[in-house]
């Protein structure tokens, strides 16, 4: 059943190239709400929100933050798939 189910995505997103950042987005999304990324929530609440009231500044950590896990991840996974 999972092989069926597996090749029905494998073969939507042969016929169309989009779908695929689109999934790994739906299932990065999906793996924030594990238990081993749920525990960081305080840590990274507590530091942009503990340095300043500023708005603006919480936002631009936020954001930093945010886009240095996308980036890390994404070099993380494009190295395994060379390895691979």
């Amino acid at each position: 059943m999972i092989d069926a189910w597996l090749g029905g995505i494998s073969a939507a997103m042969g016929q169309n190239p989009w779908l695929a950042p689109l999934l790994a987005f739906v299932a990065g999304v999906l793996t924030s709400f594990t238990p081993c990324s749920l525990s960081t929530i305080p840590l990274v609440v507590g530091y942009v929100g503990g340095t300043s009231r500023d708005t603006g500044r919480s936002f631009r950590l936020s954001l930093t933050f945010a886009l240095g896990s996308a980036v890390t991840f994404t070099v993380l996974g494009l190295a395994l798939i060379h390895i691979v």
